[in-house]
């Protein structure tokens, strides 16, 4: 197995690099099994995470990642990572946010989210 950190680390600047640019090429990172909690609401299977990225409707958004831990997961393989950041959607002021991601890793040896949780820290 690579080093957790370095995956974790890898797959964070992918992730919110792929976010900003091109939502739907983040289909690659999600199963049918995966799951999305973002704000309080569900969604399950790649279909719908998707769907739930593109209906955000922001034209431009940016996240600056402030921090990312990363450790390795009781699961085979498995990474845990904990981010936080600011969010900067349009012209808005930037918002904090967390996000969790729990990543599988495949018998092939890529990774993939299997859980993720996103919440912005209003308050």
């Amino acid at each position: 197995m690579a080093d957790f950190n370095s995956v974790g680390l890898q797959f964070v600047q992918y992730y919110y690099n792929q976010f900003q640019v091109n939502r739907a090429e983040l289909v690659n990172l999600f199963t049918d099994q995966s799951m999305l909690s973002f704000e309080g609401e569900h969604f399950k299977g790649t279909q719908q995470i998707i769907q739930k990225f593109q209906s955000l409707g922001m034209q431009k958004i940016s996240h600056q990642i402030v921090t990312h831990d990363v450790q390795p997961s009781s699961t085979q393989g498995g990474i845990l990572i904990f981010v936080t950041g600011l969010l900067k959607m349009d012209e808005d002021a930037p918002m904090k946010f967390t996000q969790v991601f729990h990543l599988n890793q495949t018998p092939g040896g890529s990774y993939y989210v299997h859980n993720t949780v996103f919440r912005l820290n209003l308050g």
